[in-house]
């Protein structure tokens, strides 16, 4: 059959990032099925790009891939929402062909969205394998159910409509890399930065987080010497100047991080990375190494400087841990940003000002704040109860501390720090270049 893959995303705030997941499906269908890819990313008319695409290549089978829920600046989320809607609408108006959604907006709101965008089917989760059970099933000419679920927190993945038990991709390494061939250039010519995945799963249970929804709490880990291979291939690649892993947490198996690591040393270490990491098991040891195989710059999920709240979060490590992590990385010489998530599981003000008086005892290169959105259906879906409040602290505090940065508020954040980047032609990920500014005063 015909498919077209359409990646939703028009975000470029901080940077635009590559669409991996919809890669990964994009090279599995493939094995079967002619796949074309569009990306609405750097079209400034969507609905003009995605009429000629329809006109030209009338596809059989229609899937887009939605990123996110909100825009990078965590503000309302209904202007997205209308956008997809748009979109949906759009698609529908220029083809009769099935439309299947997927994504991790689909995972976190599979019934809501097919609904508002008209859709055949959503697929919540894992796409590879649910999307071809999918469109065999259109092949047949039997209709898919409404919903398919490919990765529930206890790992089963179900068929709502049918009740088929699908399961898990076993053996990440028996699925195909992600179709690069089909990347819009531009994504390396403004940053220059790839994704590249280890991993998928997450065996922790932070209260608040949407990881084993999207992947499963099982963690089933790539072959180090493949991840090593592709990460050489991405320094050959044309205009790709730094890698984005971006597994929930690169340094849990600690063993699996280790073994990349060495591989990469091994290797020269061939290009500048980034990763996802958490204090916990992440000692001294693993931070060199990381040092040794060329990453420059670490994003760790503190979320609160608040020891209450991390118990609340059920966050796997405390504040000491934090410190360590913070005073190895100082070390090593690698870039830190911490994130600190304010008004999540009923946090107030009182918690922020905790958090507050702990970022800069902390003193981390980066730190980010963003007041808590719940975006699951399964849970309700709002905003903190406190987030004026928490909103009006931070528009006090955060511009007095160069390194704090608060994307709702566009403090460090946003088109003008972007041009400043893109006028200056940094390459990597822009906190980075925010962190050595920093320290270089």
């Amino acid at each position: 059959m015909r498919v077209l893959l359409v990646s939703a995303n028009r975000e470029q705030f901080p940077s635009p990032v590559v669409p991996i997941g919809l890669l990964y499906v994009a090279a599995a269908a493939r094995r079967e099925h002619d796949v074309r890819v569009l990306d609405l990313c750097f079209e400034d008319d969507w609905r003009g790009a995605v009429e000629r695409e329809l006109r030209a290549h009338p596809p059989d089978v229609v899937g887009v891939g939605l990123r996110n829920l909100h825009d990078n600046s965590y503000g309302d989320s209904e202007p997205l929402l209308a956008y997809y809607e748009a979109l949906g609408a759009h698609i529908r108006a220029y083809t009769r062909a099935p439309l299947v959604l997927g994504g991790a907006a689909i995972t976190l709101q599979p019934e809501g969205l097919r609904a508002r965008m008209g859709a055949t089917t959503a697929v919540a989760g894992e796409g590879e394998r649910a999307f071809l059970d999918v469109l065999s099933t259109i092949a047949r000419g039997e209709a898919p159910p409404d919903v398919v679920r490919s990765a529930a927190a206890d790992g089963i993945v179900t068929s709502l409509a049918k009740g088929r038990a699908l399961g898990l991709a076993a053996d990440l390494d028996a699925l195909p890399e992600p179709a690069r061939d089909l990347v819009d250039p531009r994504y390396y010519e403004i940053e220059g930065t790839d994704s590249v995945q280890t991993k998928r799963g997450c065996a922790f249970a932070c209260t608040y987080c949407d990881y084993p929804d999207l992947e499963g709490r099982k963690v089933r880990a790539r072959d180090p010497d493949r991840v090593v291979a592709e990460m050489v291939a991405r320094a050959q690649a044309p205009g790709v100047s730094h890698v984005f892993i971006v597994d929930s947490v690169f340094n849990v198996p600690r063993s699996h991080a280790l073994a990349i690591c060495a591989g990469l040393e091994r290797a020269g270490a061939p290009i500048p990375w980034v990763a996802y990491v958490s204090p916990a098991s992440l000692d001294d040891e693993v931070v060199a190494a990381m040092k040794r195989a060329g990453c420059v710059g670490a994003e760790i999920g503190t979320d609160t400087g608040s020891a209450a709240s991390l118990v609340r979060l059920n966050k796997p490590f405390d504040l000491d841990d934090v410190r360590r992590v913070r005073a190895s990385f100082v070390r090593h010489g690698i870039s830190d940003a911490h994130t600190f998530v304010l008004g999540a599981e009923g946090e107030g003000v009182r918690e922020a000002l905790e958090t507050f008086a702990f970022v800069e005892e902390l003193d981390p290169d980066v730190a980010v704040f963003i007041v808590f959105m719940e975006d699951r259906e399964a849970r309700t879906v709002g905003r903190s109860a406190e987030r004026e409040a928490l909103l009006d602290l931070l528009r006090v505090e955060a511009p007095k501390r160069p390194g704090w940065v608060v994307p709702e508020l566009d403090v460090r954040f946003g088109q003008k720090v972007t041009r400043v980047v893109r006028a200056r032609n940094l390459r990597g990920p822009s906190w980075v270049h925010l962190a050595r500014a920093r320290r270089s005063v």
